[in-house]
């Protein structure tokens, strides 16, 4: 069915033969990968002989495809109107495709358009009736029909397909736009999930770093806790000391001052003693210059009063033990050696305290400027402490809005994270499920497209197969009309020999006739007087099939010499019997049967006639032969007709007639057979002689 012609470029497809004229002829074709085809190529349909691309008939301008150019083949179609197309006729055509350039890319093969036979393409339909009767309809309608009607069928369920395979492309299409998009979207939350998370771990990051201040800070406020109850432990301890060393101080003050006020005391008294002193100048001389050195001393250990506080309570006792012994040398002048042994001593221990009042006062300045460095320091570490205290209260409260703010943060991220899982769960099933539906629509289109293919195969290949029968139709036609003209000579030829039949059978008949009327006339001459009183006996009544007269039919009978004389068992002599089976002429039955009728049935009909001639008895052969049954009963049987019709019965005995033959005896090719062959086989053997045979049944010579 489907011819592709494959030239330069283009290849067309299912190029026909032939076209039927005043209808719509569609041109399938392929591009061939990498052309680039243009609204300017037409295809035209040429004459096979044309040269030049002017000479066309007919054109359509070509179809863009969509895409334009491409790798693979594409296939384009376009349709001839009918109004445009060739007249029918001989002449052969073919199309071409030729670019905007003038330029042929591709021809098909030669077809031509004719006008279909009435008789050619027939395909009998059968339709069931509607009314539900059970009856049956037998369409006869054009094979072409039948075909454009199959193809306009295959053409709109391929478009139909065409049109469901565009649909699902367009949704496949968009389908996969919804991916991308979900794609893009998926993408950009990954992205923002990825800041996110930079963000969170920045911030997780800042939290740790924070944490690590705060516990820094932590153990840097412990330390200086611990440093300030430490330097408040030192500073109770100074100030302890201090006070121990000020009660110390405020003791030796007090034993200076009551120190003082004795010795003031004790200038009074010496002074009041001066007059007992002069008297004791010379004696006490050496004991002013040692009062004097001492009032001295005294004031330098005044002046010294406040660097002298560690010995205080030992100068308070030396002073005490002065004074008593001041008193004693004031009581006891006459001891005055003594008491100048005792200022002696006195004022050394005095010196001695002296220097240890010395020593106290540099030891208490030291002390006193450890005080200020302590005191500075621990106000300085107190200002320090409270800055800190500040820094960390703020920090804390920092730390707290910080961490307040994290957790919000976190609370938020971490919504917003499962927000985001959930749209990635919820676009990734989205994206499962496109794609399961992109598979399932691929596979659709993949079954969509095996069915195409499938069904373009098989309307391929029952066209191939409708063109096929279309001609095995046409052979059989042939054929049938072969046989029907064969069978017309044959039934001619038939007729002819018929006719010729009747007339011999006509000849002998009249002949026959004659011939029994004058030996009648002898007979009833010679056998005048012994007839009239001779009675029919009853075994003349039981057979009349032996009424049959003794003729001599050599010379008459269809039947060559070869024919079998038998005695006869009566006592009438021997007769030669001849046996024939030819059937009735069945002209006029044969001229009566319709002439427009088919073959077959024509032949089954003759068939039948026949073999009803060829089987029928005497009485069927009389009614098909009327004019000749008298003559072929006496033919058959060898009595004339009117030995057969003699009034009152007075005819011939059946004594008198002739036995038949012991063998039979086909009339038409003299074959014998058995007597105790049945009818059948005769009958059958003879019926042989009529139908399917090339040559004449019956020989005259």
């Amino acid at each position: 069915m489907e011819e592709a012609q494959s030239h330069p470029n283009v290849v067309f497809l299912n190029v026909a033969s032939s076209y039927v004229p005043h209808t719509k002829v569609e041109c399938h074709y392929n591009l061939p990968p990498g052309m680039k085809p243009s609204t300017r190529d037409w295809i035209g349909i040429f004459k096979v002989d044309a040269s030049s691309v002017r000479d066309y008939y007919t054109f359509v301008w070509g179809i863009m495809p969509d895409g334009g150019a491409s790798e693979g083949t594409l296939h384009c179609s376009v349709q001839f109107q009918a109004s445009y197309l060739p007249k029918p006729g001989p002449q052969q055509y073919h199309f071409r495709y030729v670019d905007r350039h003038g330029e042929v890319h591709g021809q098909s093969s030669p077809f031509q358009f004719s006008e279909p036979h009435p008789m050619d393409e027939l395909v009998t339909l059968e339709e069931a009736s509607d009314d539900g009767g059970g009856t049956d309809m037998l369409l006869v309608v054009p094979k072409a029909t039948v075909l454009e009607t199959q193809l306009e069928e295959s053409r709109q369920e391929q478009g139909a397909l065409l049109r469901e395979s565009c649909h699902l492309k367009e949704e496949v299409q968009e389908l996969r736009n919804r991916a991308a998009d979900l794609e893009a979207a998926l993408t950009s939350l990954r992205d923002e999930h990825t800041k996110m998370a930079a963000q969170y771990k920045e911030l997780s990051n800042s939290y740790t770093e924070i944490s690590k201040q705060r516990d820094t800070l932590s153990l840097q406020d412990t330390e200086h806790v611990a440093r300030i109850q430490e330097l408040k432990g030192d500073i109770q301890a100074m100030g302890e000391k201090m006070l121990q060393r000020e009660t110390e101080l405020d003791r030796v003050k007090d034993t200076v001052k009551s120190l003082v006020r004795e010795q003031e005391h004790i200038h009074h008294q010496l002074r009041e003693e001066n007059a007992e002193k002069e008297q004791y100048q010379v004696k006490l001389q050496a004991s002013k210059e040692e009062s004097r050195s001492l009032a001295s001393d005294l004031q330098e250990a005044k002046t010294r009063h406040g660097e002298k506080i560690s010995q205080a309570l030992m100068l308070q006792e030396d002073i005490q033990k002065l004074q008593q012994k001041l008193a004693a040398a004031n009581r006891r002048t006459a001891q005055m050696e003594s008491l100048c042994e005792q200022l002696r001593t006195t004022q050394d221990v005095l010196a001695a305290s002296q220097q240890k009042v010395a020593l106290l006062g540099e030891e208490l300045a030291s002390v006193a400027s450890i005080r200020d460095r302590t005191i500075s320091d621990l106000h300085k570490s107190r200002l320090e402490a409270a800055e800190v205290n500040i820094k960390l209260a703020d920090m804390t409260l920092k730390w707290k809005e910080g961490k307040g703010q994290w957790w919000k943060e976190k609370a938020m991220l971490l919504q917003n994270v499962e927000a985001e899982k959930d749209k990635i769960l919820k676009l990734s099933a989205e994206v499962l499920r496109l794609e399961n539906s992109l598979q399932e629509e691929r596979a659709q289109r993949q079954v969509l497209r095996m069915d195409l293919a499938q069904e373009r195969d098989a309307s391929l290949v029952q066209v191939s197969e409708n063109r096929r029968e279309l001609r095995e139709l046409r052979a059989a036609l042939q054929v049938g009309q072969k046989e029907k003209e064969q069978l017309q000579s044959e039934k001619q030829e038939l007729l002819i020999y018929i006719r010729r039949l009747e007339e011999r059978l006509e000849k002998v008949a009249d002949e026959k006739w004659s011939e029994s009327v004058l030996i009648d006339e002898e007979e009833r001459a010679l056998d005048t007087p012994g007839s009239l009183d001779s009675p029919l006996s009853d075994s003349e009544d039981e057979c009349p099939e032996d009424m049959r007269l003794p003729a001599q039919l050599s010379s008459y009978s269809l039947c060559d010499t070869r024919a079998v004389t038998t005695k006869p068992p009566c006592a009438h002599g021997s007769s030669h019997t001849v046996v024939i089976s030819q059937p009735a002429p069945i002209a006029s039955q044969i001229k009566q049967l319709p002439e427009d009728s088919s073959s077959d049935s024509e032949a089954e009909d003759e068939k039948a006639v026949l073999m009803a001639a060829a089987q029928s008895g005497g009485e069927e052969t009389n009614l098909l032969l009327p004019e000749l049954g008298n003559g072929f009963c006496e033919v058959a049987s060898g009595l004339t007709g009117r030995q057969m019709s003699e009034p009152n019965g007075m005819g011939v005995s059946p004594l008198d007639l002739p036995s038949p033959g012991f063998w039979k005896e086909c009339p038409i090719c003299h074959e014998r057979f058995p007597p105790e062959s049945d009818k059948e086989t005769v009958d059958t053997h003879v019926d042989g002689h009529f139908f399917f045979s090339t040559h004449d049944p019956f020989t005259f010579e």
